[in-house]
């Protein structure tokens, strides 16, 4: 495993009103909305993103800060779990991001809710801007730091465990300890630990009859890393009943077994690989079958693949 002393921060707050890094590309979000007392307001926003700027860096706002007004934008990522819940209150303001690695992905999507707590009156209308910034999600120099990041501060080219001002950090430790790499006097804010390691999901959902054995396919394909270490295999069954089996079989593109046994349900649920095997991707063959007459029961089955460098 090959790990580095790092620990990545939720988000930083600080006053600002407008992103002006070059190197971000800002998606924008206006909000015009009468709200009634007691009422709350859900607004969704669907990022539209190109395909190379998917690394969500910052978020600015600016409102017109209502009375008891509750304001919170909810970020979720591609597999609909919550990132981030953040505080939008204050009339203007900037949350920056500490994104690791596997934020980089496609189909952010977020919610500003609304809520109007102010019972003297009627409703109230609040008039708010909602900018989320993104860069490059790319790498220039193989390493694990964004592009963007690279170019904001001219360090593009330069080794990642380098040290560019002087002050006892590495570019790695600079970019995940939210300081500047090329000034001697900005620190990393907290001791840093940070896995480089990157982790895929494939699945299926199987139902079996008596007697019945039936396989599904599924494929898996690393991001950067290709050397698979590790597989894990996660079953969830709808019903109990006698003789129940899933297998998983690992292969590469070529159709080569990455792992020369298999993974079994129940049984041996996971494995950490002597050598890891560098692959273009995971091809898995899942297999379920179950023998008792009464019952027809569903695997929703899952293998975690953990890749590399």
């Amino acid at each position: 495993m090959n790990a580095k002393l790092l620990l990545t921060l939720p988000f930083i707050s600080c006053a600002a009103t407008a992103n002006t890094n070059p190197n971000l590309e800002i998606y924008s979000q206006k909000v015009s909305q009468t709200i009634y007392k007691g009422q709350r307001v859900n607004i969704p926003v669907n990022l539209t993103l190109p395909a190379d700027r998917r690394h969500l860096a910052t978020l600015g706002f600016d409102s017109n800060q209502l009375r008891s007004m509750d304001c919170k934008v909810k970020i979720y990522d591609g597999a609909n779990s919550l990132k981030h819940n953040l505080d939008c209150r204050a009339a203007h303001g900037l949350h920056t991001f500490a994104t690791p690695v596997d934020y980089w992905q496609d189909n952010y999507r977020a919610v500003v809710s609304l809520y109007n707590a102010d019972f003297s009156t009627s409703y109230q209308r609040f008039e708010g801007n909602f900018r989320f910034n993104f860069g490059e999600s790319t790498r220039i120099d193989n390493d694990h730091l964004p592009t963007w990041w690279k170019k904001t501060y001219d360090v593009v080219g330069l080794d990642a465990n380098g040290d560019y001002d002087g002050d006892g950090f590495s570019l790695i430790q600079e970019y995940y300890g939210n300081s500047m790499p090329n000034d001697a006097d900005s620190h990393p804010d907290f001791p840093p630990v940070i896995d480089f390691d990157e982790t895929h999901s494939a699945g299926a959902s199987l139902t079996v009859s008596f007697g019945q054995q039936i396989s599904q396919w599924a494929e898996i394909t690393p991001t950067y890393n290709k050397k698979v270490k590790s597989l894990e295999l996660m079953v969830e069954n709808t019903q109990n009943g006698r003789n129940q089996s899933v297998v998983a079989f690992v292969h590469d593109q070529d159709n080569n077994r990455v792992y020369s046994s298999y993974l079994k349900w129940p049984g041996k649920l996971s494995v950490a690989l002597d050598e890891p095997v560098e692959v273009e991707k995971l091809r898995i063959q899942f297999t379920a079958r179950q023998y008792s007459s009464n019952v027809r029961p569903t695997y929703k089955i899952k293998l975690n693949a953990t890749f590399t460098e």
